[in-house]
């Protein structure tokens, strides 16, 4: 049996997230013991689940605290466990733990980069760490997966990806969020949004997802359409930021914060569009089963363009017309949802194509 530690950062709902919890989930208990790092005490959405799997999650104080201390608590713990795989998906901490995971013989050391850099500034103290962290983790690891081209370039540098680089797009279970009538007409009907129009979201509140830019066009949707109701699926730091502009704008009936749901895949067949106004992305998987869920969907033309793999997206620039945005969402239709789950099964992107691969990494055979 392998054991495995993936050090995911955090184990609550989001893209990355779900990589890491499928992994540990679907795991062959035979054949694979799968442990889980998590950055501080808070207990994600995740956690009880994998452990009824078996897997073991360990939390301790995020790097930033003490790098010292991480580093040599991380060296204990995996040597106490003998882990012979260690796979990171913290994006730049990654040189951190990988050059541990190095100095305890861990054979197999992975990199895994979900997201690409955004807009923010950067200063002089996290631009040298980026840089030290890049040359650790290229040193360090074994293989390099990225979810895609760009978010492979853009942790691994392009050249370095390009030579050794494995590309692995983040998958998800297709048939759970194929689009089902019974269950829309269910839920609608528990919530009490009968012949109400859903604009629907799912995502970490926090700057890059934007959700502020959503809240905003809310007033010019109501004036055209009253019977309108923005869903914002997830939690995170802008929370209570985007709770104050809903208050400050009277919005509180027509706006929703469910917070993080067990059942997103009924809420999207609930919903009657997906907005997503991205900053920038890695490789949303909330596009993704919104698309397998036959869900049209209106987003930022600064989402990759790897997950367009239908015509139900409709990408707009954020810098224009509020009109624009209100046309394209409210224009939308759903038309035929079911006949979308098919299309989905033939990309590549289903869950069982990803962790064959990743458990193939994990067992020392080539992919």
């Amino acid at each position: 049996m392998k054991s495995v530690l993936i050090v995911a950062g955090k184990l609550y709902v989001g893209g990355a997230e779900r990589v890491c919890r499928n992994i540990g989930y679907y795991a062959d208990p035979k054949q694979f013991q799968i442990d889980y790092l998590v950055f501080g005490e808070q207990v994600g959405a995740y956690e009880q689940e994998l452990q009824k799997k078996g897997c073991r999650i360990w939390h301790v104080p995020p790097p930033a605290k003490n790098y010292h201390r991480f580093y040599t608590g991380l060296k204990n713990l995996i040597r106490n466990n003998r882990y012979d795989i260690v796979h990171c998906h913290t994006m730049f901490n990654s040189g951190l733990v990988l050059r541990a995971a190095a100095a305890c013989h861990v054979p197999i050391r992975i990199a895994h980069s979900h997201s690409i850099r955004g807009p923010e500034k950067r200063g002089i103290t996290q631009n040298a760490y980026e840089r030290l962290m890049r040359r650790w983790i290229l040193r360090d690891s074994t293989h390099q997966i990225g979810c895609g081209q760009a978010a492979g370039e853009w942790l691994f540098g392009k050249k370095a990806f390009q030579e050794k680089g494995i590309v692995i797009l983040n998958g998800i279970d297709l048939d759970h969020f194929a689009f089902a009538a019974d269950v829309r007409e269910r839920l609608r009907d528990e919530l009490r949004w009968d012949g109400q129009f859903v604009i629907g979201h799912a995502g970490h509140m926090v700057p890059v997802k934007n959700q502020l830019f959503l809240i905003r066009l809310m007033p010019e949707i109501l004036e055209r359409e009253p019977n309108a109701r923005l869903v914002l699926l997830g939690d995170g730091s802008d929370r209570f930021m985007l709770e104050q502009a809903v208050h400050s704008m009277n919005l509180e009936r027509s706006v929703s914060m469910p917070g993080n749901v067990s059942n997103v895949n009924e809420y999207l067949s609930a919903m009657d569009v997906f907005v997503f106004p991205s900053l920038y992305e890695g490789m949303p998987l909330a596009i993704l089963e919104a698309q397998a869920n036959g869900l049209p969907c209106v987003l930022s033309d600064r989402v990759p363009k790897d997950v367009f793999l239908t015509d139900l997206l409709k990408p707009l620039s954020l810098e224009a017309e509020p009109s624009v945005w209100t046309d394209a969402i409210l224009s939308a239709k759903r038309d035929r949802p079911e006949q979308y789950f098919s299309t989905l099964k033939e990309t590549g992107f289903g869950v069982q194509e990803m962790l064959n691969k990743i458990y193939s990494i994990y067992q020392g055979s080539a992919i």
